[in-house]
C-alpha cells in the first residue's frame, strides 16, 4: 500500500480501498460520482488517491446504506456534527435488539429441548408445555432464514420468467391461433425445467425420521412424492422406510461422511 508524499499516512488506490472495505471497485467509483467519496488527491496521471479518513468515511457510508438511508440522507448525515454519536446509538440499539432476540430464542430452545426429551421418553408432549406452545412457535425460523434460502431465491428468479414466457406463448396461441411461437420456445422451456429440477435435487437431501440418516432419495421416489416447502414424503435409501422427511442442504451428507 503506497504512502503519500509526507510518508505519515497510508494511502489507497481505488482498488485497494475497495478491497480494504470489502466492496467492489465499481461501488467506490459510484460513491465518488455521487459526491459522497471524492478522492483526497490525484496523481499526475489522474489516478485517485484515498486516505485512511476516506476509508473510515466509506465504512460509515456502507453502514448507513445498510440501514436503508438514501444517498442524499447519507450526505446530510455525514455532514452533521453528531453523526458519530448517532451511529453509536444506532449500533447500541441494534445490539440490544439482537441480545433480546438471542435470549428469546435461547428460552424457546430450552422449551423445545424439554418437548423433545418428553417425546423420546413417553411419546407425548409434557402437560405443562401447552401454555408455552404459542411462544415457542413464534420463534420459528422463516423460510428466508433457511440454509436453502439462497437456492430457493435463485430458482424463483429463474422460474418466474420461464412461467411468464410459457403463459405468454399460450395466450398468443389462443388469441391468434398461431401455435408456432409456443412450439419454438417449448423445447427450451422443457430443457430449462429439467436443469432446474436437476440443480434442486443436487442441492437437497433428507433426514429419515426412523434411522436418522441423511440421504438422497431415488429420482422416481423424489419426483412423484407429496411435499411441503420444508418436507417431502420419500423412501429412505438406508432403511427403506417411506415417510415424511425434513428437507436439508446436501452439505449435510458431506458433514455426515466426515
Amino acid at each position: 500500500m503506497p504512502d503519500n508524499a509526507s510518508g505519515s499516512q497510508k494511502t489507497y488506490s481505488t482498488g485497494e480501498l475497495a478491497q480494504a472495505c470489502g466492496v467492489t471497485v465499481r461501488t467506490v467509483q459510484y460513491y465518488d460520482e455521487k459526491g459522497l467519496l471524492p478522492p483526497s488527491d490525484l496523481t499526475e496521471g489522474g489516478r485517485r488517491i484515498y486516505t485512511e479518513a476516506d476509508a473510515a468515511k466509506l465504512r460509515k457510508v456502507l453502514l448507513l446504506k445498510s440501514l436503508g438511508l438514501k444517498l442524499a440522507d447519507i450526505r446530510s448525515f455525514l455532514e452533521s456534527d453528531v453523526s458519530v454519536t448517532v451511529l453509536r446509538d444506532i449500533l447500541e440499539a441494534q445490539d440490544a435488539k439482537l441480545a433480546s432476540e438471542l435470549e428469546e430464542r435461547s428460552q424457546a430452545r430450552k422449551r423445545i429441548a424439554a418437548m423433545i426429551a418428553s417425546l423420546d421418553e413417553s411419546g407425548e408432549l409434557p402437560a405443562e408445555t401447552t401454555p408455552d406452545m404459542e411462544a415457542v412457535m413464534q420463534q420459528k425460523v422463516s423460510w428466508r432464514e433457511s440454509e436453502l434460502f439462497p437456492m430457493y431465491k435463485a430458482f424463483i428468479a429463474i422460474g418466474i420468467p420461464i412461467d411468464i414466457i410459457e403463459i405468454g406463448m399460450i395466450a398468443w396461441w389462443v388469441a391468434t391461433g398461431d401455435w408456432r411461437p409456443l412450439a419454438i420456445t417449448l423445447p427450451f422451456i422443457i430443457v430449462a425445467c429439467i436443469l432446474l429440477v436437476r440443480a434442486y435435487r443436487k442441492r437437497t437431501a433428507y433426514v429419515c425420521p426412523h434411522c436418522r440418516k441423511v440421504f438422497v432419495p431415488k429420482m422416481a421416489s423424489w419426483f412423484f412424492s407429496m411435499h411441503t416447502p420444508t418436507t417431502r414424503k420419500v423412501t429412505c435409501t438406508e432403511c427403506g422406510t417411506k415417510d415424511w422427511c425434513a428437507e436439508v442442504s446436501a452439505t449435510r451428507l458431506q458433514e455426515g461422511a466426515a
